[in-house]
């Protein structure tokens, strides 16, 4: 009875043990079954984000903006190797729609920003190693996206700015002949206006890499504040935004700055590279990121005197009238001293 009893307690382990595990890998079969429609749906969505991007005037511009927020959302939920899969069958999707060279390089833009930056909101990193990994994502999708428009329609994203410029220069040089026909003399303005377009088309040409590394910037936060409220709607657990008050850079990149600052004198001064594009490139860089912080210092004194909307219209006058340079100074100032802690210290005591 007793040898009965242990087989008998035996088999029955067992067939709980098959029932556990068959469980366990019809719950699996199961998962992978919803995380294979669920990037097929975002797949869907995907490809209508692209084609309403190309065809709708207007709120295409902002479709083209958020590509990469289904990327982001399905790869806080999914595994990268689907999110790939249904970036990918979106961007073949649209091109059936589209033309293949838009579905490409328009999908290619929300996947390469979208995956990288779901992969660090879905570890709980901090919102900046987010934005920094977009930031890249960015420029480098920026860069392959031009360099295959180029190749392939052999035309330069400068080229296409000048004869923007050029544009603008035959409609002024109509007008003023117009204007000549009735007796009034425009040869000085005319002067002035090619000489002002031919400024500014060297300054482009100057600054064009730290402008798109700005832009690339502005792209993944745009994506990364929009992606918190779509996360919060569908009750996905991530690292929430700080308010704007709070913003602060880590100390480490002011010092990283004036170490650059002073690699960019030598390198200029020893004729390394040219000493007026890399100063006008690092200028720019540093007064765009900066002022942010410098204006994320403004609201926080004016907000808690005057209100969120007075400090807000303060901030824009000063940036509309010109003090990018003043605020970006004033951010440089608050990433080494913490003014913002400085001051609740001196408050509590």
């Amino acid at each position: 009875m007793k040898a009965l009893s242990k087989r008998t307690a035996f088999i029955f382990y067992g067939l709980c043990g098959i029932i556990i595990s068959n469980d366990t890998l019809l719950e699996a079969q199961l998962n992978k079954t919803r995380e294979i429609t669920e990037a097929g749906l975002f797949a869907a969505l995907f490809a209508v984000m692209i084609i309403g991007s190309f065809y709708i005037p207007i709120i295409g511009s902002l479709l083209n903006l958020f590509l990469p927020i289904p990327m982001i959302v399905l790869t806080m939920k999914n595994r990268p190797l689907y999110v790939l899969a249904s970036g990918i069958t979106g961007m073949l999707l649209s091109s059936v729609v589209v033309s293949l060279l838009s579905g490409l390089t328009l999908g290619g833009m929300g996947l390469i920003v979208g995956l990288p930056m779901g992969l660090v909101m879905k570890r709980k990193k901090p919102n900046l190693s987010t934005l920094l990994v977009g930031t890249v994502a960015a420029a480098i999708g920026f860069t392959l996206t031009f360099g295959v428009v180029e190749y392939v329609s052999g035309v330069t994203l400068l080229q296409t700015v000048e004869e923007s410029f050029q544009t603008s220069s035959e409609i002024q040089a109509g007008l003023n002949s117009a204007f000549e026909g009735l007796g009034v003399d425009t040869a000085e303005a005319t002067a002035q206006s090619e000489q002002l377009i031919k400024e500014m088309i060297d300054l482009l040409r100057l600054v064009m890499p730290a402008l798109m590394l700005m832009f690339s910037m502005f792209y993944a936060a745009a994506n990364l504040a929009f992606s918190h409220q779509v996360l919060k709607r569908l009750h996905i657990e991530h690292v929430p935004v700080k308010p704007f008050d709070q913003f602060r850079y880590p100390k480490h990149l002011a010092y990283g700055s004036m170490g650059m600052m002073v690699v960019a004198f030598l390198l200029g001064r020893m004729g390394v590279v040219d000493e007026h594009l890399i100063t006008a490139n690092f200028t720019y860089l540093f007064t765009t990121v900066f002022s942010i912080q410098g204006m994320a210092l403004v609201y926080y004194f004016l907000k808690g005197r005057s209100g969120k909307g007075p400090a807000i219209i303060v901030i824009a006058l000063l940036v509309f009238v010109g003090f990018m340079n003043y605020l970006s100074f004033l951010g440089f100032f608050d990433v080494i001293m913490d003014i913002r802690k400085l001051r609740e210290q001196k408050n509590e005591h």
